[in-house]
């Protein structure tokens, strides 16, 4: 994946557009707009950006006329990492691409712990006890990592598509998972 790839990652409405075809399916830039309170001009000029750069496709037009988008059959992944064997260009331009996007993904993170700590103390004794704020530490070699977040993401997978219908048991859950190697403590 090249740096401008990535930049077009970095918009949180694009974050947002990616989240809800992943989630609820193709839609239009129109029913995008009205989902999340935007301009459908907006929605439309950051699906078409997604496109460009190969992170949503084109779906099948169902009256002729309004555009469907849709996140791709094999969606696209992420890369995490800067080849050691980039010239130092490319490595400078791929590492303010992974910031940038880093930056949008961390505003949502932010975001969210702000509602949560709003509400946290009003929420029914069982949801107080399912949320919460934790760390450790894992000794793991890179494969383990790895192998770790990938169990994570495929646990999360089943849960990450709303109810079909509404459901007082099942509330929308931000979860952030950050695996994090650390430099040995001297």
């Amino acid at each position: 994946m090249n740096a401008a790839q990535l930049r077009a990652l970095a918009h949180p409405l694009r974050v947002q557009l990616l989240q809800i075809l992943y989630v609820e399916g193709p839609a239009t830039a129109s029913q995008l707009a009205r989902r999340l309170g935007e301009s459908s001009g907006a929605t439309s000029y950051h699906l078409r950006a997604l496109h460009r750069a190969g992170f949503v496709d084109e779906g099948e037009r169902r009256n002729g006329r309004e555009r469907w988008w849709q996140r791709p059959e094999q969606p696209v992944t992420i890369p995490n990492s800067v080849a050691l064997d980039a010239s130092d260009s490319e490595r400078a331009e791929l590492q303010a691409a992974h910031a940038q996007l880093q930056s949008v993904l961390l505003e949502r993170d932010e975001q969210a712990l702000g509602r949560w700590m709003e509400i946290r103390w009003d929420l029914p004794l069982e949801w107080q006890e399912a949320g919460g704020i934790g760390n450790f530490r894992m000794w793991a070699t890179a494969s383990e990592m790895r192998e770790f977040a990938t169990r994570v993401y495929d646990l999360a997978k089943p849960l990450r598509k709303p109810p079909d219908s509404p459901d007082a048991e099942r509330r929308e859950t931000h979860v952030t998972l950050r695996v994090l190697p650390q430099e040995p403590s001297p």
